[in-house]
């Protein structure tokens, strides 16, 4: 198998401390330690300014990255989302039964805003039920909110909850999950992460495996292929509520090898800033 190399992206990405800074003499030896070169760490730095997610103080080694306001958001958003997942793999988030639906009409005039309420949703796990109509288990509001804008939310967005969704081919809850988010498709989503941990989808320890390399390049490496893997699967996982998938479910298990896999590099590399949104909550780490 070819090495593994991360996203440059992922790699900007992962260096950010909890203010919302990273110096790119960081960002520029997390690279060499993954194996990239600074040619398209530069280029992933252009495009994320060029995207409004981050802004460049100094050049070369000396500058140093700051988030944005859009930027930041994202972050906080993608953080509630890693704390949804364990969460819910431990309980601690219940489903209150509740579908939401959340419609909009926006004049073409206004065709920015309509496509961020689209894209928004989407990306927040939502599923059209038809034209301009999605529905999701999770109250979005916030999230999109963050987004889009308090603006375009308040003026468009329309939102209702129901206690019962039938429709062709579906008329209870777990059927209308099934219908609605594919399990496989979700299942899919996950081999990456699968790979990056030695185990398939389906068959994941939950203490999962113990050989993380040692050295700061080898904990470097493993840990961007993790995350690269890991942030992939919740990318493209809208977190049902554990009630409305099968038991055991997989992703449960494979988030929890993450989890120690994750925990483990920390105690070998305390002071490795990366991705530190993935780690466990306090009481999971004892």
């Amino acid at each position: 198998m070819p090495e593994y190399k991360p996203a440059p992206r992922t790699v900007v990405e992962a260096c950010f401390d909890p203010r919302g800074t990273a110096s790119l003499d960081y960002v520029y030896d997390v690279a060499a330690a993954a194996g990239l070169a600074d040619q398209p760490v530069r280029l992933a730095v252009r495009r994320l300014e060029a995207a409004g997610v981050l802004r460049q103080e100094g050049r070369g080694r000396k500058g140093r990255l700051h988030l944005t306001d859009a930027g930041r958001l994202r972050t906080d958003a993608d953080t509630r989302f890693v704390a949804l997942a364990y969460a819910q793999d431990t309980g601690l988030a219940p489903w209150d039964g509740l579908w939401r639906l959340y419609t909009f009409s926006v004049p073409e005039q206004r065709r920015a805003e309509r496509d961020a309420l689209r894209t928004a949703l989407t990306r927040l796990g939502g599923v059209p039920l038809a034209p301009g109509t999605y529905v999701s288990p999770h109250d979005l509001v916030r999230e999109l909110t963050d987004e889009t804008s308090r603006s375009t939310v308040d003026t468009y967005l329309i939102t209702a909850e129901a206690t019962r969704l039938t429709g062709p081919g579906f008329s209870d809850p777990a059927t209308t999950a099934e219908r609605l988010w594919p399990a496989a498709d979700t299942l899919a989503a996950y081999g990456p992460l699968a790979d990056a941990l030695g185990h398939p989808v389906e068959d994941t320890p939950a203490g999962g495996p113990t050989g993380t390399p040692h050295g700061s390049t080898g904990l470097v490496a493993t840990a961007l292929r993790l995350a690269d893997a890991f942030g992939h699967a919740l990318e493209h996982d809208p977190l049902l509520p554990p009630e409305l998938r099968p038991s055991p479910w997989p992703p449960a298990r494979l988030r929890h090898a993450f989890q120690e896999r994750w925990t483990a590099i920390r105690e070998q590399a305390p002071d490795l800033s990366l991705f530190r949104a993935f780690d466990p909550p306090a009481a999971e780490r004892g």
